[in-house]
């Protein structure tokens, strides 16, 4: 039963379709969970000294608090609220942080093409399903 899934969402296309897939299939008769977990992670952006300049780390903790929001919005038109975690640091690291927190039944991440390969996995996608922690829905 499905009763903690753990989304990685930032607000792309990708995370945005992943995302409308688990609302899809959880209205679709899947067991409904009891909880949705969406996660931002806010990553220092290259060039950015170290300690971050609180301006800075203020700006991107916005960007990630309004996107969590949105994310919310979504998953209210059809469940409860779903539960919010803004996170710093390295994605794929924090991400899987956060699931050993959670011990979610699923994450689950939007996946992009990367144009600049035939990769189909990202960094962030390979090192999750890598671990074999937790089970793994990639969305494309």
């Amino acid at each position: 039963m499905l009763n903690r899934i753990l989304l990685g969402y930032d607000g792309t296309e990708q995370s945005v379709r992943a995302l409308e897939f688990v609302i899809g299939l959880l209205q679709e008769g899947a067991p409904k969970p009891t909880e949705i977990h969406l996660a931002y992670i806010v990553e220092k952006p290259p060039g950015i000294a170290d300690p971050m300049p609180e301006e800075a780390m203020n700006s991107l903790q916005k960007v990630g608090q309004d996107i969590l929001l949105n994310g919310a919005r979504i998953v209210k038109k059809a469940f409860e609220s779903p539960f919010t975690h803004l996170e710093f640091g390295p994605p794929p690291e924090k991400l899987l942080e956060l699931a050993d927190k959670l011990k979610p039944n699923l994450i689950v991440i939007g996946i992009a093409k990367h144009p600049s390969s035939d990769r189909i996995l990202g960094t962030i996608s390979s090192l999750l399903f890598r671990s074999r922690k937790y089970p793994v829905l990639g969305v494309p």
